[in-house]
């Protein structure tokens, strides 16, 4: 049998379907924790840097929004408050709940991207250092008319999202909750 006749026989390759990669991302704060942020307290400087970035964003769309950013300490507890661009229900799903997204880097925003802080989408990230868990309340300025929304993510990976009245947040902006 010549070459030509084996390699003819030969099945040819079936296509391969494709594959997800897979995070584990306790494994991944920890890499965040131990080789690029230089200390366990910069998740507070990431908490500082996305709210006044949300801020950022807003006034950019409305010159006369407010901007504040307010943070609370008590008995083990912080809570981050700005009066930021805020999220819907699907930018949640789009930005909180995938590492690495960031609406810093959309169409559109090349103008104003210099002027933030936080551009990777890691940020959040950085708060598993200290917590097990992450609540985040938030309600849109963008879309007046969506409801207020609370996410949260847990160390292990998992997230949950669900709409509250609008009592909650009755401004549009953001809320982060963490207990160390």
């Amino acid at each position: 049998m010549d070459s030509q006749t084996s390699q003819a026989s030969q099945p040819s390759p079936s296509p391969q379907s494709p594959h997800t990669f897979q995070v584990d991302l306790r494994g991944l704060v920890d890499l965040l924790s131990h080789h690029l942020y230089s200390s366990p307290k910069v998740y507070l400087r990431e908490l500082l840097q996305n709210a006044v970035d949300a801020v950022t964003a807003r006034r950019a769309e409305e010159p006369g929004a407010p901007a504040r950013v307010r943070l609370y300490a008590e008995d083990g507890a912080l809570r981050v408050e700005d009066t930021g661009v805020g999220l819907t229900e699907a930018d949640v799903h789009s930005l909180l709940a995938t590492i690495g997204r960031s609406s810093k880097r959309a169409e559109g925003l090349e103008e104003a991207r210099s002027d933030f802080l936080g551009q990777f989408g890691i940020g959040l990230l950085a708060c598993f250092v200290v917590a097990e868990r992450i609540r985040v309340v938030s309600r849109s300025a963008r879309t007046p008319g969506a409801p207020t929304v609370e996410w949260t993510a847990s160390d292990d990976g998992s997230y949950t999202v669900r709409t509250l009245p609008d009592a909650e947040r009755p401004e549009p902006g953001t809320t982060v909750h963490l207990v160390a």
